[in-house]
This record gives structure tokens, C-alpha cells and sequence, in this order.
């Protein structure tokens, strides 16, 4: 990730501080918005190319997005724009790229815009992400759909539902989960209620101290390793790779599996598993 230095960035402005981790970038220009925060309901943030860090603050009492915007020839960096916008009670975040501009074609060009937004914490936030790097952190509650790039999410105070379709996804602290992933490895930790994996393609999966029920309806591949469950652990149906489950409260039951060993201990509740499996 090209951020290093999110909270400077966002404390003194202007995004001088890119100038100096050179990525080959010919053209570049800092690019701002903001709004006003006050009777703000929600965030909603779209962007495409390029990193985007979003950070909650509990005495922000404005909405700011600042970056800088990076291109390979100077027409390209003019059409590359940071939009802050407000409608009714919705704050609308956006990065307008010129490949998502009609009649644009870049060929072997580039463009992209890497972003920082800051927010009340008590806002939640909904956030569309096409490529890069994205971290969240301190927020009410968030909505993501993420096409590629490694997410690094903390501190959400209520429901983080992600929907990635490949890059890592690291979770600390949320309130609850709900997850859908295509590629690319989890690790979910720290979660004061419920995790749902909906659905995992591929990548290994890591779940652990979670004070609600963790439940995975569909794993196609790749190891998963959940412990430390103060309720019940459910694998609905898991098509290849190691399954282990340890220091569980309720019970664990895994209803379908074609391929892997099955292991847990220290299981408080009933262990059932399907009845061809070796059990560890």
C-alpha cells in the first residue's frame, strides 16, 4: 500500500506528502471535497483505481476526502476528479476516473486517484471499491463491495458486511460479521456478536475470539481454523480443505464435507460431523 502516513494526510490537508513516493507517476495534482456533517445519516463512498484509506473520528463534524489524483499524461490527470456532494440526509464520497468516462480508452495509460476520507464515527457507511488497497477503521457500521485489492478493517462498532472478490480480507474488532469472499485468505477476529461466512471460494480462512456464533454456509477450498466461540460453530457445507474448530462453548457441527480432516477440542457443546469423516 502506497499510504504510510494516513493521520498527517488528513490532519494537515493538502496531500504534499505523495510527492515523495515516487510510483512513476508523470502527472499528479491534490484533489479535495468535503461536507458539511451536521443531520448526515449516511456515507456512501464509490471509487475506483487507486488506494483509499476511511477513517471515523469522534469529534469530526465535517466530511473531508483528500488525495491525490495520478495519471501518465496530463489530459488524463485533468478528467481525474475527487466529488463530495450531499442529498437530503446521504453524503455522497466519489473518485471520477477517466477510463469510467465514456469515449475514454487508456490503452497502456494510467489513471488513478488514491484517497483519504475522514468522518464522524457515528455515521455508517456504505462504500463501492473497484481496485487497490482499502482500509476502514472506527466507524458505525459498514457496507462494502470490493472488486480487488487486500481490505484491513478495525474497530467497527456494529455489522461489517463485506462482499470482496479477491485480495485478503483482515478483520479486528466489529460487532458482527457477515462475509461473502471469491479469493484470497480471511482472518476475522475480535467480533462482540455473530460471524456469517456466506459464501468462500478460495483462501484459507482464520476465525477467532468471537463472543457470538460463527457460521459458515459454503467453502469451496482452503483450510478453515475457528476457535475461541463463546456460541455455536456451524460448517454448512465445505468441498475441500482442513477443518479445525477448538475452545468452543456451544456445540460444532459440520453438515457436509467432501475432502480434508476434521479436528477440534475443547468443544463444551455436541460435536456432529458427517458420518464417512475421520475425526481428530
Amino acid at each position: 500500500m502506497r499510504f504510510r502516513y494516513w493521520l498527517l494526510l488528513i490532519a494537515l490537508g493538502p496531500a504534499t506528502a505523495f510527492a515523495a513516493w515516487g510510483d512513476g507517476c508523470k502527472f499528479r495534482a491534490d484533489r479535495a471535497g468535503g461536507e458539511d456533517a451536521k443531520g448526515v445519516e449516511k456515507v456512501v463512498i464509490r471509487t475506483g483505481a487507486g488506494d483509499m484509506k476511511v477513517l471515523g473520528r469522534s469529534n469530526a463534524v465535517r466530511i473531508e476526502a483528500r488525495g491525490v489524483a495520478c495519471a501518465s499524461k496530463q489530459e488524463l490527470l485533468d478528467a481525474s476528479k475527487i466529488n463530495v456532494r450531499r442529498e437530503g440526509n446521504v453524503v455522497y464520497v466519489e473518485t471520477d476516473l477517466p477510463q469510467n468516462q465514456e469515449g475514454w480508452s487508456l490503452g497502456n495509460d494510467q489513471a488513478y486517484i488514491d484517497i483519504g476520507i475522514a468522518l464522524p464515527s457515528s455515521i455508517p457507511v456504505e462504500a463501492v471499491d473497484s481496485s487497490g488497497d482499502a482500509d476502514f477503521e472506527d466507524l458505525k457500521s459498514l457496507t462494502l463491495q470490493d472488486s480487488s485489492g487486500d481490505l484491513d478493517i478495525q474497530r467497527i462498532a456494529g455489522l461489517a458486511e463485506i462482499n470482496d472478490s479477491s485480495g485478503d480480507v483482515d478483520v479486528d474488532s466489529a460487532g458482527s460479521l457477515r462475509v461473502s469472499d471469491s479469493s484470497g485468505d480471511l482472518e476475522l477476529e475480535n467480533v462482540r456478536g455473530d460471524v456469517e461466512i456466506v459464501l468462500d471460494s478460495s483462501g484459507d480462512m482464520r476465525i477467532g475470539k468471537v463472543n457470538g456464533s460463527v457460521r459458515v454456509r459454503q467453502d469451496s477450498s482452503g483450510s478453515i481454523r475457528i476457535e475461541d466461540v463463546d456460541g455455536n460453530v456451524d460448517v454448512d457445507s465445505d468441498s475441500s480443505g482442513d477443518i479445525y474448530a477448538g475452545h468452543v462453548k456451544g456445540y460444532f457441527t459440520v453438515s457436509q464435507d467432501s475432502s480434508g480432516t476434521i479436528e477440534h477440542e475443547s468443544i463444551g457443546g455436541k460435536v456432529t460431523v458427517p458420518g464417512n469423516k475421520d475425526v481428530e
